[in-house]
């Protein structure tokens, strides 16, 4: 195995050079560009609907961008627990493995700070209050129920799942006009994510040197966080139609609804759990781990292909 506390260092030492202030990214009185779409297509899939006039479509990309970012904020109260607990247990251990994570844990803070700041920012300038969950702490502890090798294989596949969401849907698409602002939050996020993935690779590892057992449970953990997941992107999708119907100023038929929901669903599954899935860095990483956690995402991965 690499020397792990010299990747730990030139974890530090990335992260510090891809290092970015909140107040200088996000300003606490930005106003937001409402004539422009913030995310692709590829994530939203609200170009589709033939019943939805462009006004209506551009307005229903907006609340699920928004959405978007509320959920990063909601999802990353776990990360927050699961980086100062690695971090809590190299106290009186290894001074750079712990730095590490430690510096981890204060960026997964700052991003919920950003995308709160977002989010506030949103609402300030958009036709009607969105809707959003507010239960992160109780899914947190739920989450944090599990295994931390499982927590960490679910968390590497969501921040990987932010890489390719950034290199697949802003800096790879030539097609689409999108709000630059929303386009460099999401760089600078994935930027420090990009240092978090090593880190939960290299946690990861520590504990299978020490559990090498505990994989094949750790991967039936993560099964069960995606199941979760799926939930709670319906929740948030139910409410996402609640502030459109009202954003909007009208009610949609029966036959309306069910495409919106359906295929809201669909996008949302691909986006945060298919497109995570076929992530080429996530599944390299699966395999130095162990080709049976590869062989697990392959097998799962079908149910979750809905794009």
């Amino acid at each position: 195995m690499l020397n792990q506390t010299a990747e730990y260092q030139s974890c530090i030492q990335s992260s510090e050079k891809v290092s970015w202030r909140l107040d200088e990214l996000l300003p606490k009185d930005t106003v937001l560009d409402f004539s422009r779409r913030f995310l692709s297509d590829a994530l939203t899939g609200t170009s589709a609907f033939s019943f939805l006039s462009t006004d209506e479509k551009l307005m229903l990309n907006q609340i699920r961008s928004n959405s978007y970012a509320h959920l990063f904020l909601f999802l990353e109260e776990y990360a927050v627990a699961l980086a100062a607990q690695r971090a809590g247990l190299e106290l009186h251990g290894n001074a750079t493995h712990m730095r590490a994570l430690l510096r981890f844990t204060e960026e997964e803070l700052k991003h919920q700070q950003l995308f709160a700041r977002f989010t506030s920012t949103f609402a300030r300038g958009f036709k009607v209050a969105p809707a959003l969950l507010d239960n992160q702490v109780a899914v947190a502890k739920a989450i944090m129920t599990k295994s931390n090798l499982g927590v960490l294989i679910f968390n590497l596949h969501m921040e990987l799942m932010t890489q390719q969401h950034y290199l697949e849907t802003v800096r790879g698409n030539q097609d689409e006009v999108l709000d630059p602002l929303f386009c460099n939050l999401l760089k600078h996020h994935w930027l420090e994510e990009s240092q978090h993935t090593r880190l939960d690779f290299l946690e990861a590892q520590k504990i299978l040197d020490q559990e090498p057992d505990s994989l094949g449970a750790a991967m039936t953990e993560y099964g069960e966080l995606l199941q979760a997941l799926r939930g709670t992107l319906n929740a948030q999708l139910q409410l996402d139609l609640q502030t459109f119907e009202k954003a909007v100023g009208r009610t949609f038929t029966d036959a309306e609804r069910k495409e919106l929901a359906e295929s809201q669903e669909r996008s949302y599954v691909w986006g945060f759990i298919g497109m995570g899935m076929k992530t080429p860095l996530f599944l390299s990483r699966l395999r130095a781990l162990s080709p049976v956690a590869e062989q697990r995402v392959l097998e799962l991965a079908p149910t979750y292909y809905c794009n």
